[in-house]
């Protein structure tokens, strides 16, 4: 805390007059608390891969990482402002690969955010109401957002924390009211010349810290530079300085990187042009009637050379054409999404006016809640309940008290100016967000103070009822609850369960209650169906110990997930060796492709193979759905392959004998088909093993490593956890390498694990990635693999 705030300051919002360890007592619990809630959930989360823009911040801080600068941004839709790469950058330097050092260090953040938190309730509560500031951080410490984002990597932590320092800072530059300069004699000003220019140095530096995180931040501070300068006539000079040193320490900040970012990027880029690409994301779904990225991200697209993809057709100025840099795309995006605007002005305002409404409303399937798949009951009953209750329930009821709050702190705050602050902070997000477009994480800004006014309103009405009662019988009390119940109705949506629609359709009224997609009804959902997941790792367990009985156990007595039940019995003969049977209890080829069925296609192909046809199996193996899912990871865990003594990776028939591998790529002139393979790859030979030692020979392309990043250590190869040998990956062409395997049990499988240094590929690649569950994932590229094959020495 005293690293963002000197000790000073903070004891200077404190409506006490002596400091009392005992005092904060209270505050010290609920950081216990909150400390244990959060590393309660480390490592348990239901992640399934990287969310929402993870996978960009992640590459990007790869690179910085290894000395090659904000260059990654280069080749994708839109630059980054520096700040949260930088962060998880010097994480990686010093820590590697290993993500656990960040989480550590946000969950710390995290913390301290809740002493910020704690030391604003502190300013804007009355002084009697000694309970709200614990109260404000206690409803933080349990928020599951507050605690489930650090660790995600997602900048809303650190932005949060540097946000509510500045505010801070700025409040005890000028806790009081709008009138108090005017009042003050030259003498108190000069008195307290040092300690204002201090706050005003550090609010500075913070704000301009976080625009280096957030770039939105930037039209926040002039917003606080006019609230630092209004002030009384008489002090009108001194408020101007304060004004103008707090921006001149803000443009410090921010100055450097706007000349590094202008000079790798072509042209002036004030921070980024992720702002650029949000506004005609906003303006083409405005334009069009609905959400969707596509048009967007093509018209990024053609703007880069070698990209083949087709520009839009319908845009409303002639495409560009390829740019030279980002600050061209910059350009041609801001014109592109300012005439879709003027060309139907009114639809731009109705959807701004809907997505107002969105950003209030519960989105239980946003990606930042991790909530993907619940319908097949993979995430655990006590995640779907405190999500419920600790994120949507706490958030519902935090509504009312927090809108009369407002109306509470305007009369009765000992710090007038800093509620105006507050207040303009919480404008500036509301009426930013529904200009691009509302997800849950552009709500995140507004929580810290909407707890911190709950808390107020909660702690009044038991402290001081009658109080209260006066503020709700004023006019401007009047409208704030009126404001409070209206948006609680919004978001807690009892109507909802009225809505006239089609038997069947989903709910477009539901957000807290209501028919699905309503947060009470997913709850529901999740739950009922977490036995079918349950039942579905049982028989998975079954399936690869051989335990044929208990398989069938459990599909025709349990409650097996949706692909267990369809599949259970073709996979229980296929791993009998029934392969004919089982290829007539899966459905036909057209049913398959006609409802895009990864699993079913895959067993399909492998049933194929294992009867010796590889043509009907490469036909199964190779639609464009199979191949954006690319299911390596279910084909490993599900399938029970045919003997082999050769996989060719990236071959169409590799399925069942890999994991760790990425989708396959090929090379027409040379004729052959690659797999770029991660740290930690399994290649599988079932019954290949031999009482006598054997060759393993593996073909590798070396070309793809990165010259700036050679030489590369070598790939070691383990059998059973034991090094049999090693090669290295980046040889720069297509070279054979051999290992000996030693001997073992015979007709035993021999499964391969390959370790190894790793590397993040560009932009492009990134870009490059389809199917639902590829699209945002890191790729780290270890070695590129032609073929491995086990053979004799004899």
């Amino acid at each position: 805390m005293s690293g963002i705030i000197p000790t000073s300051m903070i004891r200077s919002l404190q409506h006490r007059s002596t400091w009392r360890p005992g005092a904060h007592l209270p505050l010290l619990t609920v950081l216990a608390m909150s400390a244990l809630f959060r590393v309660a959930l480390w490592d348990a989360l239901p992640r399934q891969g990287l969310v929402s823009d993870e996978g960009e911040y992640l590459s990007a801080a790869w690179w910085l990482a290894h000395g090659r600068g904000f260059n990654w941004h280069q080749e994708y839709l839109w630059t980054r402002a520096p700040l949260y790469p930088l962060f998880l950058a010097t994480h990686l330097h010093f820590f590697g690969d290993d993500l656990r050092a960040i989480i550590v260090t946000q969950t710390a953040l995290s913390l301290v955010l809740i002493v910020l938190i704690y030391a604003l309730a502190g300013t804007l509560a009355p002084p009697e109401l000694k309970a709200a500031p614990t109260l404000a951080a206690a409803l933080a410490g349990i928020s599951m957002p507050f605690a489930v984002y650090p660790q995600l990597f997602l900048s809303e932590t650190l932005y949060m924390t540097l946000v509510s320092g500045g505010i801070l800072a700025l409040v005890a530059v000028r806790p009081g009211n709008t009138r108090s300069l005017s009042e003050t004699t030259p003498s108190n000003q000069a008195g307290r010349t040092l300690p204002s220019r201090r706050g005003l140095i550090i609010a500075g530096a913070l704000f301009g810290l976080a625009t280096l995180t957030r770039s939105q931040t930037l039209l926040f501070l002039p917003v606080i530079a006019g609230w630092l300068a209004y002030t009384g006539w008489y002090a009108l000079r001194h408020a101007l300085l304060r004004a103008l040193l707090f921006l001149s320490v803000a443009a410090l900040v921010i100055a450097p990187w706007t000349v590094y970012n202008s000079r790798i990027y072509g042209g002036l880029i004030l921070v980024d042009t992720s702002g650029a690409f949000n506004l005609l994301l906003g303006a083409w779904s405005a334009h069009d009637g609905t959400r969707r990225d596509a048009p967007t991200r093509d018209f990024v697209l053609a703007m880069f050379p070698n990209r083949r993809v087709t520009a839009p057709a319908d845009t409303c100025l002639p495409h560009p054409g390829v740019q030279p840099d980002q600050a061209a795309r910059q350009a041609a995006m801001v014109r592109e999404g300012l005439c879709l605007i003027l060309d139907r002005p009114l639809a731009f305002v109705h959807k701004s006016l809907v997505e107002f409404i969105d950003l209030f409303r519960i989105n239980y399937t946003g990606a930042e809640r991790l909530t993907d798949g619940f319908s097949t009951g993979r995430l655990p009953v006590w995640y779907v309940a405190l999500l419920f209750l600790l994120d949507d329930t706490l958030y519902v009821l935090a509504l009312l008290p927090g809108v009369i709050g407002w109306a509470v702190v305007r009369r009765f705050s000992p710090a007038p100016g800093a509620v105006a602050l507050v207040g303009l902070w919480l404008i500036f997000n509301i009426a930013l967000a529904p200009l691009l477009f509302a997800i849950n994480r552009f709500r995140m800004p507004l929580l810290p103070f909407l707890f911190i006014l709950a808390a107020v309103t909660i702690t009044t009405l038991l402290r001081n009822r009658a109080c209260l009662y006066d503020v709700l019988r004023t006019r401007y009390g009047i409208a704030c609850g009126a404001l409070a119940g209206l948006l609680t109705l919004v978001v807690a949506t009892p109507y909802a369960y009225l809505e006239p629609r089609p038997h069947g359709s989903d709910s477009q009224w539901a957000s807290y209650l209501g028919p699905y997609p309503s947060s009470l009804a997913i709850t529901g959902i999740a739950i009922e169906a977490r036995p079918r997941a349950l039942d579905d790792a049982r028989f998975l367990a079954a399936l690869q110990t051989g335990d044929v009985a208990a398989a069938e156990m459990i599909l025709h007595n349990g409650t097996p997930g949706r692909d267990t039940a369809r599949l259970g019995a073709a996979l229980i003969a296929a791993h009998q060796g029934r392969y004919h049977e089982a290829l007539a209890l899966i459905p036909p080829p057209d049913v398959l492709a006609a409802t895009g069925d990864v699993p079913g296609s895959v067993l399909r192909g492998d049933l194929l193979r294992s009867i010796g046809d590889e043509s009907g199996a490469r036909a199964a193996f190779t639609p464009r759905y199979v191949d954006a899912a690319n299911p390596v990871e279910w084909a490993w865990n599900w399938l029970r392959p045919t003997p082999t003594h050769t996989i060719d990776l990236g071959g169409n028939l590799d399925l069942g004998y890999i994991r760790g591998c990425y989708p396959g790529e090929g090379d027409v002139a040379e004729r052959r088909t690659y797999r770029w393979c991660t740290n930690g790859a399994l290649l599988r030979f079932p019954g290949a093993g031999r009482a006598h030692s054997q060759r393993l020979t593996f073909m590798v392309d070396g070309r793809g490593w990165p010259s700036d990043l050679r030489p590369v250590p070598p790939v070691r190869v383990l059998l059973d956890g034991n090094e049999i040998g090693a090669f290295p990956p980046d040889v720069g062409e297509m070279r054979t390498f051999e290992v000996t395997l030693p001997p073992m049990s015979e007709g035993a499988d021999v499964v391969i694990e390959l370790r190894g240094p790793t590397f993040v590929p560009d932009a492009a690649r990134y870009l490059s990635q389809q199917g639902e569950a590829a699209v945002g994932q890191v790729h780290r590229l270890m070695v590129r693999l032609d073929r491995v094959e086990v053979s004799s020495y004899r």
